[in-house]
């Protein structure tokens, strides 16, 4: 199958062995979705910047092999108990790439709109969620139009004052004009994901962002249907009222 089984976000891509891609595929292609509806004013360009990542908590440490010497006879009077190895882990990080899309002006570059998707080390806690915060604080001083796009269930989910309903994706536009105000769009792993408005300098309207149809394009062009093992559990795994809703759409495909 070249499309995915489900009809909006596929829990199977939240794997961290295919995330990455998607997610730098996702951005590309948003901005490719966008570029036609901002020229000639805006251009939509891709900025990339370094993050210096932890290390997942779940790998396994390495331990080397510890040869233990007798004691001699004569040096003790006592028999001594032989000291086994504790299994740790040393912290280790290590610079993760992460790319979004920033709208500007076309003649004057001035950053008019920031389109950020979420990625693991945005969401773990420890360094990378910090920094993230810090730089996510430091855009909402400023006049610029900020949209977040989070599509994975896994780690707490950013910071906003107000009750959210539970969904398992969310998205945040967050108009630099009527901030602290936002709209947040709750997806719930059975809908589509949303056509949200970008907002623009005004007078200008926003534009439409098709996120289920970047999706699909992603999906399509990666051939995800290839590397996707939908005959196991996906990672991290389904809440139980969705295990056999995705069990019955999965034996439709096959």
């Amino acid at each position: 199958m070249a499309r995915s089984p489900f009809p909006g976000m596929d829990p199977y891509l939240e794997d961290p062995a295919i995330f990455p891609d998607l997610h730098e595929r996702l951005i590309g292609i948003i901005a490719e979705q966008l570029s036609p509806r901002l020229a000639p004013k805006y251009v939509a360009e891709l900025n990339t910047h370094m993050l210096i990542d932890e290390e997942e908590p779940d790998r396994k440490s390495i331990i080397p092999d510890v040869t233990v010497a007798k004691l001699k006879e004569a040096a003790v009077a006592y028999a001594a108990t032989p000291i086994e190895p504790v299994p740790v882990r040393v912290p280790l990080s290590f610079p993760t790439r992460v790319t979004r899309v920033e709208i500007r002006k076309s003649k004057h570059q001035a950053l008019v709109t920031v389109i950020e998707i979420l990625s693991p080390v945005n969401k773990r806690p420890g360094n990378g969620r910090t920094a993230y915060k810090d730089k996510r604080a430091t855009l909402f001083q400023s006049r610029a139009h900020y949209i977040e796009i989070d599509l994975l269930r896994k780690y707490p989910r950013m910071p906003f004052e107000g009750n959210l309903p539970p969904s398992d994706y969310l998205a945040v536009v967050c108009n630099g004009d009527t901030r602290p105000h936002c709209d947040a769009y709750p997806i719930m792993l059975r809908q589509h994901l949303p056509v949200l408005p970008i907002p623009l300098l005004q007078p200008d309207p926003p534009v439409p962002l098709d996120l289920q149809d970047a999706l699909v394009t992603a999906y399509e062009r990666a051939r995800y249907d290839l590397r996707v093992n939908y005959r196991e559990p996906p990672d991290p795994p389904l809440g139980a009222e969705d295990v056999e809703w995705a069990s019955a759409l999965l034996a439709k495909q096959s």
